[in-house]
């Protein structure tokens, strides 16, 4: 009987659409069908539709009227309602879809699930996988330090942890995983061969041929997009011929929204939404300076995308972000946001500083970084390896 793998996950396998957002979920999972495997994949995502199927790819959503409010991953939330009503919605629905399957593994794609994936694991006799995309900020909505350090008791047999600078190798030794169980794996990148800039999307948002500052993430809370807002909102107020283009979407989309009608720069700033991922390139070309703000580290796709364009990169001090960006060298790095207007007027006066740092970023990217094809290769001879009852041969880059 072909091989099913169970995924359990509170986010959507795309979470802005289809063909929008995670690759780093949803490349895997076509690595896994192409290795041969039949996957479910259950969520409670508002954002996640069975219509999201396909071929070696089952979705189940379970309905959480919860996560769309302020409500969603507050400490009430999980004690009345995600704990004793949607964690025996995943254990029912993976129970009622892999009972007659042949379930070699369950993959638990966030903390937040690791009691229900250990449990899920024993039920199938499968063996069990933590997958986590970093290891997030105790401060933030829904990433309490008590559950993290909860989702390393639950024995799992390969933990896979994105060095997204959130230092989650260093974190899963001091919760006492053994290394020999922890893959320790960088995100891949779409290396580019071109990097003319798209004309027509220039014209489209530059009409007056100004220079762009450009953002990609979810609108969301730690990406600090307010904070670019603010820097570009005191750097209009004496400059002229500049835009900023914010790609993506989230919660704080409206909220965002409304704070640059307030402060009078609708005219001058563009909201995109969502784009194909295979459009992030014609977008990374047209930009003069890519900025990232994340709270949490800028070891994340869209600064490695804007790298593998060729463009300068402005990224805040946080994590494990001057690992990646040498300030000065491939990039600017910055210590707080109040310093963020000054780096942006330093470099649009010197076009040859922009131009080089750009290169010397792409270089960078070229010279260390993996294809999605490599990284996806590393995570499927570990995976396979462990379904067919062998010892994994785990990685750290």
């Amino acid at each position: 009987m072909k091989k099913t793998i169970v995924h359990i996950a509170p986010f959507p396998i795309q979470n802005m659409g289809k063909g929008k957002g995670r690759v780093s979920t949803y490349l895997p999972l076509k690595g896994l069908v192409k290795n041969g495997y039949d996957n479910i994949y259950i969520t409670n995502s508002p954002y996640a539709s069975p219509d999201d199927s396909e071929p070696g790819i089952e979705v189940v959503t379970i309905k959480d009227p919860f996560t769309k409010t302020k409500y969603a991953y507050s400490r009430l939330y999980m004690l009345l309602f995600y704990y004793p009503v949607i964690y025996p919605q995943f254990i029912y629905h993976a129970i009622r879809k892999g009972r007659k399957r042949n379930v070699a593994a369950v993959i638990c794609h966030s903390y937040w699930l690791a009691f229900v994936g250990y449990v899920l694991a024993r039920i199938f006799k499968a063996k069990y996988i933590s997958k986590f995309y970093g290891i997030g900020m105790p401060s933030l909505p829904g990433h309490p330090d008590l559950l993290r350090k909860s989702s390393f008791w639950y024995p799992a047999d390969l933990f896979i942890i994105t060095n997204d600078g959130s230092n989650g190798y260093e974190y899963a030794l001091k919760r006492g995983v053994s290394a020999d169980k922890i893959a320790f794996l960088r995100n891949g990148i779409e290396k580019q061969a071109n990097l003319n800039k798209d004309d027509l999307l220039y014209k489209r948002l530059a009409p007056n041929n100004e220079k762009l500052l450009l953002t990609v993430s979810r609108l969301v809370s730690s990406k600090n997009v307010d904070k670019i807002i603010d820097a570009f909102y005191e750097l209009s107020k004496t400059m002229s011929g500049i835009r900023l283009v914010i790609v993506g979407d989230g919660l704080q989309r409206k909220e965002l929204e409304t704070k640059v009608s307030q402060l009078g720069i609708s005219d001058r700033v563009c909201f995109v939404g969502a784009v194909y991922h295979k459009d992030i390139f014609r977008y990374q070309s047209v930009a003069d300076i890519f900025i990232s703000m994340n709270a949490i580290s800028s070891l994340s796709n869209p600064v490695f995308e804007a790298m593998a364009s060729g463009r300068c990169v402005i990224a805040l001090d946080r994590g494990a972000t001057r690992e990646l960006i040498k300030d000065g060298q491939n990039g600017i790095v910055i210590e707080s946001f109040d310093e963020l207007k000054d780096a942006i007027i330093s470099l649009l006066s010197n076009p040859d500083r922009i131009a080089r740092l750009g290169l010397q970023a792409k270089k960078t990217i070229d010279d260390t970084w993996l294809s999605w094809e490599e990284r996806i290769q590393i995570e499927m001879e570990m995976i396979n390896s462990l379904c067919d009852n062998k010892t994994p041969q785990v990685c750290i880059r």
